[in-house]
């Protein structure tokens, strides 16, 4: 299976994180490691055991992030590999997803992966642009990093899709929301993401999605293999791509699901931009947020979303 053929219009949440970029694997801030740890992994119960039974069909987690956690490296910035605490993280994140009857899609890096590096109290942040505009790079990357996390949980029942990445127009120079010079031209981030989804093909039976940052901007992962389409919605770009807009009207050649949608912040109510992505043909929709802190978050009207949606199914 790929894709559900379910024409419901089904309800998600993104997680998205216990801690950015921190769930899966160790750094030198935690060397023990992600949501494996005893402590993180009853937050995490907790979390999943509020979302269980509120008509929540899956929910979106990001896993290497900006690539803070989990990887093991030469000082040079070549991975080398995962390190030894993200498997045990994402068992135990897997077993308490099984434990709530909740499935995940698992965003494998963020935008952020390919910003300016930096580094945070010896901890490096960001800076792997070469791993996509670099072919050799970009190669052992897909064997060290992404085939054993595809190898391992490629049959998993609680993962429904792989998302390659988070809003990869904010770091993709040639596209509508960067059109100047970015981190990665487009035809490589485009190679990118390609050879991400052709991985997830042959590894897993899971779905391939790809989180773009608005509907206005789906040009950039189309044709690449994508089992289902992916778009955000924030009011900041909603002039130019209206959640209104009918799905048939944008000629894509698989289903589209909203991926993210503000719970606070929005001129709109959440129950409202609900309705309007299923009157305008999505397959789903997906709240931001269940547990991070920000502007965009905002966790009783979330509670209040999903009363309303489990008690209407």
């Amino acid at each position: 299976m790929r894709w559900p053929a379910d024409e419901d219009f089904w309800i998600g949440v993104n997680l998205p994180w216990l801690n950015y970029g921190c769930d899966f694997g160790a750094n030198r801030w935690q060397p023990a490691g992600g949501v494996g740890q005893p402590g993180r992994r009853a937050v995490l119960r907790d979390a999943l055991g509020r979302l269980a039974g509120r008509g929540v069909a899956a929910v979106r987690w990001f896993m290497l992030a900006d690539g803070r956690a989990g990887l093991e490296e030469y000082p040079s910035g070549e991975v080398t590999g995962l390190d030894q605490c993200v498997c045990r993280d994402a068992d135990a994140a897997l077993e308490e997803l099984e434990r709530a009857g909740l499935r995940a899609i698992f965003v494998l890096f963020d935008f952020h992966w390919f910003t300016r590096a930096r580094s945070v109290d010896g901890v490096r942040l960001g800076g792997r642009a070469s791993l996509a505009t670099d072919p050799a790079a970009r190669l052992l990357l897909l064997e060290r990093v992404v085939d054993p996390l595809l190898a391992r949980y490629g049959r998993h029942p609680s993962i429904l899709a792989w998302d390659v990445i988070n809003e990869p127009e904010w770091v993709t120079g040639g596209t509508r929301l960067r059109p100047r010079p970015s981190g990665v031209p487009r035809p490589a981030m485009r190679s990118f993401i390609g050879d991400v989804v052709d991985l997830i093909h042959r590894r897993t039976a899971h779905a391939a999605t790809a989180g773009s940052a608005s509907a206005r901007t789906l040009p950039l992962v189309a044709g690449l293999g994508l089992d289902v389409y992916q778009a955000h919605w924030y009011d900041r770009l909603a002039r130019r791509a209206p959640l209104g807009r009918p799905v048939p009207d944008l000629g894509l050649d698989r289903p589209l699901f909203l991926g993210e949608f503000p719970t606070r912040g929005s001129r709109w109510h959440p129950g409202d931009i609900l309705e309007t992505a299923r009157q305008a043909g999505y397959a789903g929709a997906m709240a931001w947020s269940a547990l991070a802190d920000d502007a965009a978050s905002d966790r009783d009207a979330l509670e209040l979303v999903l009363g309303q949606a489990a008690a209407g199914r």
